[in-house]
């Protein structure tokens, strides 16, 4: 499961396939700005993020489990899709596998952080309302799908940010 993370991350296609989903939406939405376009992938992504999170985490809530994995590898590919689409859109190519590691980084370390408190909540839920494993589902499904969503909001507003702000997608590395 993780080969094929860090395959996704590093392999080569993805830019290409990043610049065909902007696009797309570039045919589709002739008049929109930079900005408005940025915004469609953002909040698309965070969508696609929220309904992983609460796919994977409201059973696991109801079960009482903590699984770690497959709504991750879901996040950090998505999450660095949205970085790729932004970093085409904006004009700025991430090249060279050095490029993609680090554009998958800031997908990674969102992904992870909200995995984990996926987990820490999970642990709360099961602490808190042992005996109600349809209230658990719940409530794990609506949070982590919560999580989700911020975690490619922030990482789409940062990456938006900084492109707009210096044209470079991490200064700090060049």
């Amino acid at each position: 499961m993780y080969a094929a993370l860090a395959k996704a991350i590093l392999d080569g296609g993805e830019p290409a396939r990043a610049a065909t989903r902007v696009e797309r939406l570039r045919r589709r939405h002739p008049r929109a700005s930079r900005d408005e376009i940025a915004d469609r992938l953002i909040r698309r992504t965070a969508l696609e993020c929220a309904g992983a999170g609460a796919l994977l985490t409201g059973p696991a809530a109801f079960f009482g489990a903590s699984p770690f994995g497959a709504d991750l590898v879901y996040q950090v590919a998505a999450l660095n899709r949205l970085v790729l689409a932004l970093s085409e859109l904006y004009g700025v190519p991430v090249e060279g596998p050095g490029g993609r590691a680090a554009a998958g980084a800031a997908g990674v370390a969102a992904a992870v952080s909200a995995e984990l408190l996926r987990q820490g909540l999970v642990r709360l839920l099961r602490r808190l309302v042992p005996g109600r494993a349809s209230a658990r589902g719940v409530a794990g499904a609506l949070a982590g799908a919560a999580l989700g969503f911020g975690a490619a909001l922030a990482i789409g507003g940062f990456t938006r940010d900084q492109l707009r702000r210096s044209r470079r997608l991490f200064p700090v590395l060049r």
